[in-house]
């Protein structure tokens, strides 16, 4: 068994997750969301007060310089508390990438979205699994660009958009302001976050209102990995919640004179999902360790065919154990369910990353 001991300083961050959040929870409102009936959110100003926005920032540019494994341990209180914000672009795309890339001439901006004074969502994960990438052309100062992001999360909390262009066997990343973007065909998610489309055609832009770094295929399939990892750590948290919701219902509704939890069946109900939910966080939390490693891509596409195999099954189960309160409006169990079945879908299938662990049956 491998072992996860958590040391005291990941224990306060946790704790001070949980004070932070643990109140916020109101599924009332967030089912409210999900219909677009309001804006409620939370999550991302709160986490940006504590300080957690630099917890992957070099100290020497005033963060905490926490490394990969500690993200992970804090996407799974971000998942438990079902929050909300493009907190996984920020300090992945943005942040972490930039520090791999350019530490020294993007330290300014590092420091801004260290500090919430610039907020990024990214396009990078989706163009990298699809191979869609942005063309480019340059014209004396300028960049033109041509193509189309799908699907851009969290473009109306942000102050920037990162891109992948690409021109010929040569690639950059772009971050430019969203006041020089027209999001198009604005969409709204089963949880109640919109996303929306950017089309460039021939969109010229000059290259002193955008900033742009020459970037490998190895560094986007690094930001790739990461994000797709940060997601599963956040699915792992989600599950825990729906888990506990369960324990908790079982635990106090009674049925024939007694409390449902006593009904042996329904106690091995609740050690399958117990064991399938430990064995995917370990798996998790191993891989979030081993990020410089050579096989790291192949273990990250192993940990997203577990929680892809494995966790909307074990919420399913949830809510038959809950029975029909499972699906009541109130309750809020569905919207976990709906946001682990969102994360499902983003980040590669199981072809996708069947391809990644065996290239060579191809």
């Amino acid at each position: 068994m491998i072992d996860f001991n958590i040391n005291e300083s990941q224990k306060m961050i946790l704790e001070s997750l949980d004070n932070a959040f643990s109140d916020k929870v109101d599924f009332r409102k967030l089912n409210q969301k999900a219909e677009n009936l309001n804006e409620y959110r939370y999550g991302y100003e709160d986490v940006s007060k504590l300080g957690y926005l630099g917890m992957l920032t070099d100290e020497k540019f005033g963060g905490f310089g926490l490394d990969f494994f500690d993200f992970c341990l804090f996407m799974e209180k971000w998942g438990y508390y079902l929050c909300n914000g493009p907190i996984i672009n920020n300090l992945i795309s943005g942040i972490f990438n930039l520090q791999n890339i350019d530490k020294q001439n993007s330290s300014k901006l590092i420091e801004k979205l260290s500090s919430s004074k610039k907020i990024i969502t990214s396009s990078i994960s989706n163009q990298f699994e699809s191979k869609k990438f942005i063309n480019f052309q340059m014209k004396d100062n300028d960049f033109i660009l041509s193509g189309k992001i799908v699907n851009l999360e969290f473009f109306n909390d942000s102050t920037d958009t990162i891109i992948v262009g690409k021109n010929n066997s040569k690639i950059k990343l772009f971050i430019i302001p969203n006041n020089l973007l027209i999001p198009r065909n604005e969409k709204i998610s089963l949880i109640g976050d919109k996303v929306v489309e950017l089309v460039f055609n021939d969109y010229e832009v000059e290259k002193k209102h955008i900033i742009d770094f020459d970037v490998s295929e190895q560094i986007l399939e690094q930001i790739f990995n990461l994000s797709l990892l940060a997601q599963c750590s956040e699915s792992i948290g989600l599950s825990q919640k729906i888990f506990d919701k369960t324990i908790e219902y079982i635990s106090n509704r009674e049925a024939f004179g007694k409390k449902i939890g006593g009904f042996q069946s329904l106690q091995h109900k609740c050690s399958e999902i117990f064991i399938s939910i430990n064995e995917t966080r370990e798996l998790i939390r191993n891989t979030s360790k081993n990020i410089d490693t050579k096989e790291f891509s192949k273990k990250v596409s192993m940990t997203k065919i577990k929680c892809d195999t494995e966790l909307d099954k074990l919420s399913w189960l949830s809510h038959q154990l809950h029975g029909a309160i499972g699906f009541t409006w109130d309750y809020g169990l569905h919207l976990l369910t709906k946001k682990i079945l969102i994360n499902k879908s983003l980040g590669g299938d199981l072809e996708f990353h069947s391809k990644r662990l065996y290239p060579d049956d191809n």
